[in-house]
């Protein structure tokens, strides 16, 4: 008797302690085989380097042609419905790249790396990818899906991140809204398995959190089903060329004291002068802190440091790259982390509040000090807020791109469970 079709894929997803970012890992066979790709949210795509140390092959890899129109397209790689030169690889030789990042006649795309914003154009291919299968519960059966495009480049990405990404790291797998990136990719190709992804990241590099491509349920020992306590507030939709995820942030307080923020750091806007959309809230899968616009971290921490010197909390000197920090002696312990000060995050929807406890809003630095687990946003940043997987750990979030909506829950640990609770193998 035939299985049934599957309705949810999973990948593990390991913390790098040396680099605070994120990997997942494929099952073979698969471009990456079973090495470690950057998990990546702004990333448009699957990519690995197939050239060093040597030129990757496969029984079932081929190149996407320029011909293809549709496919080639939906790779964002063409800007007319004809692949003219802008997207297609007709003359390797001047663009100086080795085969096979670069094939005549190939699609072309372009493949990133959000944590050290590195960015280049190379070449579409189509192989084999697998992924296991589940139950919501078990992992069940390993299924592969012939021809997924995705994108082969030189050693270029990578040594423009050595030292800066997970060691063994051979690519990147893209988590965006694009046509080819991993979730929608994996439901066009498997039509029972619906167009959402969902994560839990772990907060220790000796444990796994989980990846899953399709619906839940989500059950995470001791058989709590994450996916019935889901909050939704909407993934907001503001250009066309941005594959990024944002949501509406409507306010921030400190124990239940509101911050003086100005409304339109939280709105997405363009700049009259550059065109250039800013403001508002994004999600990040390689910001390891929370980066808030100068005024608003100001407000924060400044009302957070008065609510802990209230409980007793004593500050302490600056431990870089933190400006306000404390000694840890002197705060209690909770289920939730320390206890701090609570954060309310409050979201556009029907009183959707996104309650950051001690675990998520305060860092050991030391063993005797813990300082506040935000920074402030750079020059070169446009977004008012950017959401760092630190204040991400062992929480959960589904992505419902069909829906164009984020469902989420705040923390596991108040429900004595964890991201690594999940039973991989």
């Amino acid at each position: 008797m035939a299985s049934a079709a599957p309705t949810a894929l999973l990948a593990p997803i390991s913390l790098d302690a040396t680099t605070s970012l994120y990997t997942v890992t494929l099952a073979k066979p698969s471009p990456s085989g079973d090495s470690p790709l950057m998990l990546d949210l702004d990333n448009s795509n699957l990519w690995r380097d197939c050239v060093n140390p040597r030129p990757y092959s496969s029984p079932t890899f081929k190149p996407l042609l320029c011909n293809e129109t549709a496919a080639c397209l939906a790779a964002q790689s063409c800007t007319s419905l004809i692949c003219g030169s802008a997207g297609c690889y007709d003359t390797c030789n001047e663009v100086g790249l080795a085969f096979p990042a670069c094939s005549n006649y190939t699609c072309a795309s372009w493949a990133s790396i959000s944590a050290i914003q590195w960015t280049m154009g190379t070449s579409v291919w189509r192989d084999t990818i697998s992924l296991p299968s589940t139950d919501g519960k078990n992992v069940l059966t390993t299924v592969s899906i012939p021809e997924f495009a995705f994108l082969c480049t030189d050693d270029t990405l990578l040594k423009g991140g050595e030292g800066r990404l997970p060691a063994g790291v051979v690519g990147g797998a893209g988590l965006s809204r694009a046509p080819i990136a991993l979730p929608s990719q994996i439901s066009a190709k498997i039509n029972t398995i619906s167009r959402k992804f969902a994560y839990c990241l772990p907060s220790s590099p000796n444990s796994h959190g989980v990846l899953f491509f399709g619906d839940g349920p989500y059950v995470f020992l001791p058989g709590i089903d994450v996916s019935k306590l889901l909050r939704y507030t909407p993934i907001l939709s503001f250009s066309k060329q941005s594959d990024s995820y944002f949501i509406q942030i409507q306010s921030i307080s400190v124990n239940n004291v509101s911050l003086p923020i100005n409304p339109s750091l939280l709105t997405i806007r363009r700049n009259s002068t550059t065109r250039i959309y800013v403001g508002g809230t994004r999600f990040s899968s390689s910001v390891p802190y929370t980066r808030l616009e100068p005024s608003i971290y100001t407000a924060l921490a400044s009302e957070f440091k008065k609510a802990s010197i209230a409980r007793g909390i004593k500050p302490v000197a600056a431990v870089s790259p933190f400006d306000l920090c404390f000694d840890a002696s002197s705060a209690s312990s909770t289920r939730v982390g320390y206890n701090v000060p609570q954060i309310d995050i409050s979201l556009k929807g029907k009183q959707v509040v996104w309650q950051i406890f001690g675990a998520n809003s305060v860092v050991m630095v030391n063993d005797r000090v813990f300082c506040l687990a935000f920074q402030k946003t750079d020059e070169f940043e446009s977004r008012s807020i950017v959401i760092g997987t630190y204040q991400q750990q062992n929480a959960f979030f589904q992505f419902d791109l069909a829906a164009n909506k984020l469902g989420f829950l705040p923390t596991l640990l108040g429900l004595q469970t964890t991201c690594s609770n999940f039973n991989l193998p």
